[in-house]
């Protein structure tokens, strides 16, 4: 382990002592390993005897339903939590922590997230880009603390890794992941589950929507022959007529991807009128730091995975970004 993440958790685990009530929180919309994290870490804390509240702003995807605690999550903020944990999160504005919480100067907060320097913010910052996921950030915490992971963390852990490497196939991934998921996996976890859950589509059932409007985002795609960018797009009325959040679109971002000759795709949600969420992928291959586009984009993220949030017409979004890959 690096020295300096060392050092990180030695800090970590200064604070935690001193902790009395905690809140665990992570993005809006959150994604497979956005809850992962948030679980993983409850779990633990309660392991530990120790008083915790797990935290999202927006409800988890329902297709993680079977995670070990997700009836546990609240959209509701605690009152005078003393330490905070963000996780996952990159911009601190996406915990959407309310003020009285946020500026509240007894509060202590610490940061795990494998995202690039963005406006993370905390007393203990551990910023760990060359992680699969902020999910195996944190089991390299519990090693750290010899703590006994049981069948409960270490389901949590693997949807987080799995769904954030992509099925261990993003360039993220490394002989350090596939260790960690050997480990996980002795623990008695159902990986067959974690696969069909949280890696496939979610198209049953409930998700009937979802399934109609994949299937227009696929059949609208577009590919910018000067810049080689594959785009599709969904406004907010067809989000409002199937009742479907941003959320349900993980992994759509990397299907579009596949349709460029450079592997560079893009994904507009117009999840709000006006309101225009971007989800930029590339790979190895095509070379393209799509991290610079969104940070141009007042966003962030990593080398081949990052996102963005502007205020527009899809339309003049798209050209903004065409004109910043050009």
């Amino acid at each position: 382990m690096q020295q300096n993440l060392s050092d990180q958790f030695k800090l970590a685990d200064g604070l935690l002592e001193k902790a009395d009530k905690i809140m665990i929180a992570s993005h809006e919309n959150p994604d497979p390993d956005a809850v992962a994290s948030v679980l993983a870490l409850h779990y633990f804390f309660k392991k530990k005897n120790l008083k915790s509240f797990p935290y999202l702003p927006d409800d988890p995807p329902g297709y993680l339903s079977f995670m070990p605690g997700f009836c546990e999550i609240k959209t509701v903020p605690p009152s005078s939590p003393d330490l905070l944990f963000g996780l996952d999160y990159g911009d601190f504005k996406r915990l959407r922590i309310p003020e009285r919480i946020s500026k509240d100067r007894s509060l202590r907060i610490i940061t795990i997230d494998h995202h690039l320097q963005g406006d993370q913010r905390g007393d203990v910052k551990i910023l760990a880009p060359e992680f699969s996921s902020t999910a195996e950030i944190i089991y390299q915490w519990l090693l750290y603390n010899n703590f006994e992971i049981d069948r409960e963390i270490a389901a949590c852990i693997l949807v987080g890794i799995f769904a954030d490497s992509g099925g261990l196939k993003h360039v993220s991934t490394n002989s350090t992941t596939f260790r960690a998921v050997s480990e996980l996996m002795s623990k008695g976890v159902c990986l067959d589950k974690i696969i069909r859950s949280a890696l496939t589509f979610h198209l049953a059932g409930r998700y009937d929507g979802v399934g109609r409007v994949w299937g227009s985002l696929l059949k609208r795609i577009k590919v910018d022959k000067k810049t080689g960018l594959a785009y599709s797009w969904i406004r907010f009325l067809e989000l409002k007529k199937f009742k479907i959040k941003p959320g349900d679109f993980d992994g759509l971002t990397n299907m579009i991807t596949a349709g460029s000759p450079i592997n560079l795709g893009l994904l507009l949600i117009e999840h709000r009128p006006g309101e225009i969420k971007g989800s930029l992928r590339s790979e190895p291959l095509g070379g393209v730091d799509v991290a610079k586009i969104a940070k141009a984009m007042s966003g962030g993220g990593h080398f081949y995975a990052a996102g963005f949030q502007q205020k527009g017409k899809i339309e003049e979004i798209l050209k903004k970004v065409l004109n910043l890959i050009e």
